[in-house]
């Protein structure tokens, strides 16, 4: 989901990091209750304690601190970098709703000069002992669906969805078969299948999210949780996120070659429910009508549109390279090569020998090779 994160972040570089956070109350919310308005001043209070840090913050679940890394999943769902919170946009507090042993928050981010609403949230808060502490909306919304362990993947799904043990199978398979390659040891990983794209998104505690609706396909992979969430169509083996669990062990992969190997690897999945191959042949397609586009900056070519973000196949054509010259071992050379787009450019030149004032007339004859003769060889040893 590379495409709208760039343009949210486009979006946000343009607000003062520093400018003073407002929250408000709805009209007619009732605060007459006790309940309600200790409910209140705890996600105020929370707003104001930085939260964007990971730390022992204390106005938070300590179950859910200490089953998560990053315990609250509004920061850490895989889709928003930076948070919602690290820019301190104004809150406005939209309902505060009784269930179960404490209450529903639901509340809009929001810009006020040029009235975007970037995201509508709900966060729990329940009672322990004399004081409320908030926890992910998560376990609340999907308090009826059915859990399921199969080898390291506990999956969990909505009530009528019809679960498929033979692709479960195969998604632990999958993943076997990457960590003995690259020698990394995959932990036990939380994987949603979720209804559609929104589904995804309330299960993550959204309402909404400013890119909404552009998408029929999605998925996402929480690094900091080991939370995969999918669609139904993806179903038990969506293997590009699942690919996406090695990022972290080669902390200073560039961002383009990580999410590259996991088009690369990602099956009929590559990206947004299509196979690589037919990404490849859009981004050509693209490049013909853009001949100004100079891949010798490849990061700079970012978007093409909602279906096909480039950054994947770059990545991937980067990938397919390191392995056909060097199989396993050079592509964790080239991950572990460095984050900086200069490092980028620098890896490409010494591990895969290629002049950076060559990259447009590389990218350019075997994306279109590749178009031509309708086959990219997917190396896996």
């Amino acid at each position: 989901m590379k495409t709208i994160r760039l343009s949210f972040l486009i979006l946000l570089f343009s607000i003062n990091k520093t400018f003073s956070q407002e929250i408000t109350m709805n009209m007619a919310l009732d605060t007459t209750d006790t309940g309600r308005n200790a409910v209140i001043k705890l996600w105020t209070d929370y707003l104001h304690s930085k939260p964007d840090s990971i730390y022992d913050n204390p106005y938070w679940n300590n179950n859910e601190k200490l089953s998560y890394q990053c315990y609250d999943l509004l920061k850490s769902e895989g889709y928003i970098r930076p948070s919602l919170y690290y820019f301190k946009l104004n809150n406005k507090i939209l309902s505060v709703t009784k269930a179960d042993n404490g209450y529903i928050i639901k509340s809009m981010f929001y810009r006020v000069k040029s009235e975007d609403v970037f995201a509508i949230t709900n966060v729990f808060a329940e009672k322990e002992k004399d004081r409320y502490y908030l926890s992910n909306y998560q376990s609340h919304y999907t308090s009826a669906w059915v859990t399921k362990q199969v080898g390291i993947i506990k999956y969990h799904y909505f009530p009528e969805y019809k679960f498929d043990s033979i692709n479960a199978n195969n998604a632990n398979s999958f993943l076997n078969k990457l960590s003995t390659l690259l020698k990394f040891k995959v932990d036990t990983i939380n994987y949603f299948i979720c209804r559609d794209c929104d589904d995804i998104f309330r299960v993550m505690g959204f309402d909404y999210v400013f890119s909404m609706g552009n998408q029929h396909e999605c998925g996402f992979f929480d690094g900091y949780n080991n939370i995969i969430y999918a669609t139904a169509l993806a179903g038990e083996k969506h293997q590009h996120e699942l690919t996406h669990t090695l990022n972290k062990y080669f902390p200073q992969g560039h961002e383009w070659l990580l999410s590259g190997i996991s088009a690369y690897w990602g099956g009929e999945n590559a990206q947004n429910g299509k196979p690589l191959i037919y990404h490849i042949k859009r981004v050509n397609e693209y490049l013909k009508l853009h001949p100004e586009i100079d891949l010798n900056k490849p990061t700079e070519f970012w978007q093409v549109d909602n279906d096909t973000n480039p950054i994947y196949v770059i990545g991937a054509i980067l990938c397919d390279k390191a392995l056909h010259d060097g199989g396993i071992e050079k592509l964790k050379r080239c991950l572990n090569f460095g984050r900086s787009n200069e490092q980028l450019i620098t890896m490409i030149e010494k591990e895969l020998y290629i002049k950076r004032d060559t990259l447009n007339q590389f990218f350019r004859n075997r994306l279109n090779e590749i178009d031509k003769t309708n086959e990219l060889k997917i190396i896996t040893k």
